[in-house]
């Protein structure tokens, strides 16, 4: 029997793409063991792999979600390298412990990489989302790099010292190569379409991409009766969700009110575990306010998807057949935006990009759009169809399986 090990990175956006993949090689005897944040046990468990939690106190998708917010990407990096310092170590004695056949990393979790690296064990990277070359920065407008780069500026010595020390202590020989994220391995899936990937010369034989990995059941969250309640009906439902670690705004969520109250649809808003929905007031008649909701759920009844654009929420809307109104918050959204743009299957508003509020009645034109142009509505179909048509999470598990016989 194989074994692999997983090292995952603590946020949702990351751990659910790879959760069926997981699922589908226990499915095929591979003992995989799983080590992410406690957060996310139930997840794990589902999938019949076992689950192992990182030390208290290394990392959370709270402390993701917080540099995310305060100093995008670098500050972000900045984290994961400190976090490294600790897992690092953690993992090798762990590794040597199981001895596993191969270690399996999320793109972003350095300090799986580095510990298969220093045990020397064949290493699996799961991509969440695409490789960023310089022309992704070029469609940033003037005020849009400025917003972009300004938050990042103060912590880029910060990143620079935490790479240092990891390479200090560790050696430069198990260091990932330049640009150190996101990171591939001796195998690298990616479990996004191979059409929303730009050319780049990182991308070789080694790099597969299977499409989006959705499973509905490897998901632990259901509708509730008020949730399901509220879908139930004649007209169209609306979802707004900017993610999890991409917090939206009070004013945003007000202005949300104000665009969409009187439309005639069922607006569900998610709002993020850091906003009170009480803080934001009473909500139209029309609109349920939650912190989260099953995201699946909602998608297999919506009619629109107003979303932040990040990779696994547009991929989740698409194999859905939902037009996409895109509010990007930093480059990659906005990469991925345009892709649905151009596909014909949304519309994006920059607004925030350059730390400017969406005006209502733009919003509320955008959403309108979506759900009265079929174009629209055909151009996420057809998207969605191509989108799925790599395989998803039986594929990836065939080619780590593929993978893994060639070790033994």
């Amino acid at each position: 029997m194989s074994r692999i090990v997983v090292a995952g990175m603590p946020a949702s956006g990351h751990v659910n793409p790879s959760v069926p993949v997981v699922r589908a090689l226990v499915e095929r005897g591979v003992e995989v063991t799983y080590y992410t944040d406690e957060e996310f046990r139930p997840a794990v468990e589902h999938t019949g792999a076992e689950f192992r939690a990182y030390p208290t106190g290394t990392i959370t998708s709270r402390d993701i979600a917080e540099a995310t917010s305060n100093g995008g990407p670098v500050l972000v990096v900045r984290r994961l390298l400190a976090a490294a310092e600790t897992l690092v170590p953690f993992l090798v004695d762990e590794l040597r412990a199981r001895r596993p056949d191969a270690v399996a990393f999320d793109s972003n979790a350095v300090w799986g990489y580095v510990a298969a690296a220093t045990l020397d064990l064949p290493k699996i990277s799961l991509m969440t989302t695409c490789l960023l070359g310089t022309s992704a920065f070029k469609r940033l407008k003037g005020r849009e790099k400025l917003h972009s780069m300004w938050p990042m500026l103060p912590h880029i010595p910060g990143a620079v010292a935490g790479r240092q020390r990891i390479v200090r202590r560790f050696g430069k020989r198990v260091y990932p190569p330049s640009p150190t994220l996101p990171m591939r391995g001796d195998l690298t899936i990616f479990p996004i379409p191979r059409e929303l990937q730009e050319p780049d010369p990182r991308i070789d034989d080694r790099c597969h991409f299977v499409g989006p990995t959705i499973d509905r059941d490897t998901r632990a969250d259901r509708l509730d009766p008020e949730l399901a309640a509220h879908l139930d009906g004649s007209a169209p439902v609306v979802l707004v969700s900017l993610g999890t670690l991409h917090a939206g705004t009070d004013a945003f969520f007000r202005d949300c009110f104000t665009a969409l109250g009187d439309l005639p649809a069922r607006v569900v808003l998610a709002v993020g575990k850091h906003t009170d929905p009480a803080s934001l007031g009473r909500p139209p008649a029309n609109t349920l306010v939650r912190t989260s909701v099953p995201q699946l759920d909602v998608l297999a009844r919506a009619a629109v998807f107003v979303t932040h654009g990040g990779m696994n929420s547009a991929l989740e809307g698409l194999a859905h057949g939902v037009p996409l109104v895109v509010l990007p918050q930093q480059v990659e959204q906005l990469a991925i935006g345009g892709a649905v743009t151009e596909a014909g299957a949304g519309v994006v508003l920059r607004h925030h990009l350059a730390n400017r509020p969406v005006p209502p009645a733009e919003l509320r034109a955008a959403v309108d759009r979506a759900l009265t142009d079929p174009s629209l509505r055909t151009g996420a179909r057809t998207l969605g169809e191509r989108l799925t048509a790599g395989g998803g999470a039986t594929a990836a598990a065939d080619l780590i399986t593929s993978f893994l016989a060639t070790k033994h």
